[in-house]
């Protein structure tokens, strides 16, 4: 009895550090992207909002982006990501209120417009630069820890 007690004890550890390490993986996936890729990006947002399970893959986190309305069909999971497209995703799965426009006409451009306005995001070269991976890493952390959660 106690040998099954230990065994399953340590396939749910090892299951676990599975996860974790599966999860990390693509956070370092992610921040060796530059530009970033959409499939990974929409992967680490959907996943710290809880929209997709951390087992998932960056394939299904964005066809739940899709799926939901976070991104066009006619994006590809290999797209660079945007200031624009970055912005419209952190509005919509961290669900950041917004001001009038956002409120009136939540759009990639009025959540671009938003995260300027808070200064969450580099403007410098418009809303159709693409991001490097660090830069969706920090922006998450940016805007998680304006609403008050764990960067």
């Amino acid at each position: 009895m106690l040998k099954k007690i230990i065994a399953g004890g340590l396939f749910a550890l090892w299951g676990v550090v599975t996860l974790a390490a599966q999860s990390n993986d693509r956070l370092d996936e992610l921040l060796g992207q530059a530009p970033a890729r959409l499939d990974s990006a929409s992967y680490l947002l959907l996943e710290a909002s809880s929209l997709v399970p951390e087992e998932a893959t960056p394939a299904e986190a964005f066809d739940a982006a899709v799926t939901d309305g976070f991104l066009t069909k006619t994006r590809h999971p290999e797209d660079p990501v945007t200031v624009q497209d970055l912005a419209y995703l952190l509005l919509k799965t961290q669900k950041l209120p917004g001001g009038l426009e956002w409120s009136l006409l939540p759009s990639p451009r009025a959540a671009y417009r938003e995260l300027a306005y808070r200064d969450l995001i580099n403007t410098s070269a418009g809303p159709d630069r693409a991001v490097a991976g660090d830069e969706v890493v920090r922006t998450l952390g940016a805007v998680r820890a304006l609403l008050g959660g764990n960067p």
